[in-house]
């Protein structure tokens, strides 16, 4: 039986989807760096959950709490961009990688949706992307209307 179906984007109920989304850019000025892994699973409604050992880099710093509200942000991003019939999903992250010389802002949240998204086997009409600069794009705007 299908939990939500599309066009060609369906889930099942019990069906359980990876995916692992690496940013890696290099621009004449900046490199940017962030790699996210995500479990989803279909739910009764949409959620988003961090687990609490999902930082690989070992370091401790202030990039880690805004890694993971990035890492949040950036499912929470890719679950309004779904269709409505597949959004009632629960996304765990299960990893982060970061580079604190090389993440910046918004590098975690772009991967975080772009994993998603992988997982699922979708990319929304208008995904975010990387500009000239190497920074993330996010064209959607989130407001209020467009939540779950």
């Amino acid at each position: 039986m299908l939990f939500g179906e599309v066009g060609a984007l369906s889930v099942r109920e019990t069906q359980v989807m990876e995916g692992i989304f690496r940013l890696r850019r290099q621009t004449n000025r900046w490199a940017r760096f962030a790699e996210v892994s995500v479990r989803l699973v279909p739910a009764a409604s949409a959620g988003v959950v961090v687990r609490a050992d999902v930082l690989r880099w070992s370091h401790p710093s202030a990039a880690v709490g805004s890694a993971e509200a990035e890492a949040r942000e950036g499912a929470w991003y890719a679950l309004r961009g779904l269709p409505a019939g597949v959004r009632s999903l629960l996304v765990e992250v299960t990893e982060i990688a970061i580079a604190p010389a090389d993440t910046g802002p918004g590098d975690v949240k772009f991967a975080a949706a772009h994993a998603v998204w992988q997982a699922l086997g979708y990319l929304p009409p208008r995904p975010p992307f990387t500009g000239e600069d190497g920074n993330p794009v996010f064209p959607v705007a989130e407001t209020p209307e467009q939540g779950l």
